[in-house]
């Protein structure tokens, strides 16, 4: 038999092997068991318990406590805030999630929510991430109407003429939101606040009432309100908004698109906030 033949007939074994071995054949671990348990939990916001755990890996109490024991001392689980004695992921795992700059997932897990809002309203609405002092659009879903307006994932929202950008930056450190304003400020339309003694009072008011509001700063014509999606410790990495024509924002809409703004923030909040750390 040729070279070429035996490394041929080799490929095939071995793609054989590894498609159709059992996963405890080939993978039975320590480090696998304990990627095994975090990727059970990734789909469960509310937590498994140790026997729910015991039962899907098939493994004894005693070596899944162990696992359990180990992941939450590590900080790569906690204990479940919905659930009696169920462990959910970790401030480790989700900082990591959070922080990558791939925001595919987030578009993934929260189209529902965004979609709802946008059909309650008839509005677009949006998610927008605060990510190494840059703020900038994760999501956006538009009405099925004539007229739509879509804020295309990585758009960055500019932070003296957005509503979602103020409501993020309200809520950060002084030293975070100092520097991050530090940048030069663009001007878009006359209304455009360019004065950053007037922005930090825009944002002082903005924390006092709960959300943020921008009317013809960006785009004449048209208005956005958003609110800052707040994690159980209190950190502020996202805000979700609407936004639409001035007249269908603001005057008799905008105590319904408010209610429904912040339907939408409760919902998105037990999807992706974070929990205590």
């Amino acid at each position: 038999m040729s070279e070429a033949a035996r490394v041929v007939k080799k490929d095939v074994v071995y793609w054989s092997t590894t498609r159709f071995m059992a996963p405890s054949e080939t993978r039975d671990t320590p480090l696998e068991r304990y990627i095994s348990v975090l990727e059970l939990l990734a789909p469960h916001s509310e937590g498994l318990t140790a026997p729910e755990l015991e039962r899907a890996m098939g493994l004894p109490r005693a070596t899944m406590n162990r696992i359990i024991h180990v992941l939450l001392n590590s900080g790569l689980a906690a204990p479940s805030e919905r659930r009696p004695r169920a462990i959910q992921l970790g401030p480790r795992i989700l900082n990591l999630l959070h922080s990558a700059s791939d925001g595919s997932w987030l578009q993934t897990l929260t189209r529902r929510p965004l979609q709802e809002l946008a059909d309650v309203t008839g509005q677009s609405a949006f998610l927008v991430r605060l990510l190494n002092d840059e703020i900038s659009s994760v999501n956006c879903v538009a009405p099925d109407t004539t007229v739509r307006f879509y804020i295309a994932p990585g758009t960055p929202m500019p932070i003296n003429a957005s509503a979602s950008a103020k409501a993020i930056l309200a809520h950060q450190s002084d030293e975070q939101r100092d520097r991050i304003l530090a940048r030069e400020l663009e001007a878009f339309t006359p209304r455009t606040l360019m004065d950053r003694e007037k922005l930090l009072e825009e944002l002082k008011a903005v924390r006092e009432r709960g959300y943020a509001i921008e009317v013809g700063e960006h785009v004449f014509g048209l208005a956005s309100v958003a609110l800052p999606i707040v994690s159980p410790n209190g950190q502020v990495r996202y805000a979700v908004g609407l936004t639409g024509p001035e007249q269908r924002m603001l005057g008799e809409h905008f105590e319904k698109n408010l209610a429904a703004l912040q339907a939408a923030c409760e919902a998105l909040t037990r999807l992706i906030a974070l929990p205590n750390t």
